[in-house]
């Protein structure tokens, strides 16, 4: 086992692989809540992969999501998220477009917990009959998204946005195909994706480290896993989106507005973290707390929500979101975001306070448990390990390599979607 410390955050990381190729990431804080997450590389936008050399696998989309609701159904009908309940700890499960996460939250029966969390994960059951059962779970759930406005603006940005990748279709697939999802198909992806060699284990809390990995290793004893080669289909994407502009006409009371900016990664900082903080800032600095349109979206009447703004590496991209409720004036709203990001003049003293506050909420991330174990698995999934150096990477951020790095943004590749009530299609 291997002690790795974070720099300047003071918190240490336990490291072991097991034979089995499990990577276990354990970082014990002073805190009685414990919290356990075992990651799986494999969420919604991965549909199209071969194993040692096959031929390549075409799967349904929203395939990544069905699969975590299946884990929970067990043969014998025991429920994990009950036995969960029952040794006080709560336990869920989410997925991603990158990534399935199972976890749990507790303050005891630490070990009794883990081992449900193991299990619940390494032991899958799958027939026709719950399958088709969970078909029509899963279709309701997407029917709700479907008259969601939010939802209903996002899954259209996501196929106008994108020619090829798979990151176009939504993490719960289309009703079409969730219909499609077969007991074979979430076997292959289970003994495909679902191997210790493809996942990571992470824990925080009031552990202790060497008796921690002793139970993990003796778990795993009772099961023979291989390590597969996973080879995930490259798709060549072009910079330009499939569409610029469409508006859904719907019976809906207020109007739903999402720009999607498209940008190919700067070459100018190979550092892949450091690539995207760079890039995090310039949203920051134009619409975060202390930027001057946050001053004008707080005056606009007719916006209903506060506006959201994110950001998410795809591929060899940035996709760049602004989604807004509005009572009226979508365009002028589009016009002002374009505006406000394209506006390449800065400030260094806003520089200076926004690298301090990412200074400051890279020391409250260690302040929980939970936070932690995301934290590191959130590292590993897109940086391929834990970047224990992070917060030296941020005390040298520079603001004349901003500027610079800002430079080699293309912004032009935009995309808006826009729901409109459909009174307003004269």
């Amino acid at each position: 086992m291997k002690k790795k410390s974070y720099v300047g955050i003071d918190l240490d990381v336990y490291e072991e692989v097991l034979d089995n190729g499990l990577r276990v990431y354990i970082a014990p804080i002073h805190r009685q809540t414990r919290h356990a997450r075992l990651t799986t590389f494999f969420g919604g936008s991965i549909l199209e992969f071969k194993v040692d050399g096959e031929e390549f696998t075409k799967v349904p989309g929203g395939i990544a999501h069905f699969l975590e609701h299946k884990m929970f159904e067990k043969e014998n009908g025991e429920d994990p998220l009950t036995v969960f309940e029952n040794n006080g700890a709560s336990g869920n499960a989410f997925t991603t477009e990158f990534m399935t996460a199972y976890h749990f939250t507790g303050t005891g029966h630490f070990y009794e917990n883990l081992k449900t969390l193991l299990k619940c994960v390494h032991e899958p059951y799958f027939t026709d009959e719950n399958v088709l059962k969970e078909k029509g779970i899963i279709s309701q759930e997407k029917k709700e998204d479907l008259d969601n406005p939010f939802y209903i603006v996002y899954d259209k940005g996501l196929v106008n946005t994108f020619h090829n990748l798979d990151f176009k279709n939504t993490v719960l697939g289309s009703l079409e195909d969730i219909q499609k999802i077969t007991k074979e198909d979430l076997y292959k992806c289970y003994n495909t994706f679902y191997q210790p060699s493809n996942m990571i284990l992470t824990i925080s809390g009031e552990v202790d480290p060497k008796e921690t990995v002793e139970f993990i290793k003796e778990f795993y004893k009772q099961y023979n896993f291989k390590k597969a080669k996973i080879e995930i289909k490259h798709k060549d994407e072009p910079e330009n989106v499939v569409k610029s502009k469409e508006i859904i006409y719907k019976d809906n009371l207020s109007k739903e507005v999402l720009i999607n900016y498209k940008v190919k990664k700067p070459g100018l900082i190979k550092d892949n973290y450091l690539n995207r903080i760079y890039f995090s800032l310039l949203l920051d600095m134009k619409f975060g707390a202390i930027s001057s349109v946050v001053d004008v979206f707080a005056k606009n009447k007719n916006l209903i929500s506060p506006v959201s703004s994110y950001l998410v590496p795809v591929s060899d991209y940035y996709l760049l979101v602004f989604n807004a409720t509005l009572k009226d004036g979508c365009e002028e709203f589009i016009d002002l975001v374009d505006k406000t990001i394209k506006d390449l003049s800065f400030d260094e003293n806003e520089f200076n306070l926004i690298k301090k506050v990412l200074l400051n909420s890279v020391v409250l991330s260690t302040e929980n448990s939970n936070g932690v174990c995301s934290m590191i698995a959130n590292q590993v999934c897109f940086y391929d390990n834990p970047v224990y150096d992070m917060y030296d990477k941020l005390k040298k951020l520079d603001f004349d390599t901003f500027k610079k790095f800002i430079k080699d943004i293309n912004l032009n590749n935009r995309c808006v979607v826009i729901l409109d009530d459909e009174n307003s299609n004269g």
